[in-house]
């Protein structure tokens, strides 16, 4: 996301609600689902474990407000408290996303393609002097007590 990147908004979420997302790639009836289109795939939030480099993190995304203008999140890294701030778009499987440390500077970007329930790619500083390749799975929703 270097040339031709698209400005986006960071925003901070206030909390993030448990997704109905199935881990298997089925939709509720039970039957597979082929072809899920990015954006709809964050119509309800989304939890993502799983590694960026070395460490292990934490993803929470979902669409902003209006979905026309993307999509929104955060993410932990494992044994740290800082929430990372995320804000991106989404086109079919293809994902970009800008994080923020700060909540106001660019301190990352996120490039990668969301196909089934594993979201992979490559992440990088802005002036891609330090690159990461991560790999994230989308997590079933958790039974509420």
């Amino acid at each position: 996301m270097t040339a031709g990147k698209v400005a986006v908004a960071l925003t901070l979420l206030a909390g993030f609600a448990a997704a109905p997302v199935l881990a298997d790639n089925r939709n509720a009836a039970g039957a597979p689902v082929t072809a899920v289109a990015a954006q709809d795939r964050f119509a309800t939030p989304l939890t993502l474990r799983g590694t960026l480099g070395d460490a292990q993190i934490e993803m929470h995304l979902q669409q902003k407000p209006d979905p026309s203008e993307g999509i929104q999140g955060s993410y932990v890294i494992a044994g740290q408290s800082a929430k990372i701030l995320l804000a991106g778009e989404s086109d079919n499987a293809d994902i970009l996303m800008e994080e923020s440390v700060n909540g106001k500077d660019v301190s990352g970007e996120w490039a990668g393609k969301l196909v089934g329930n594993t979201f992979s790619g490559t992440w990088s500083t802005t002036d891609d002097a330090v690159t990461k390749p991560f790999a994230l799975t989308v997590q079933a929703p958790r039974a509420v007590k």
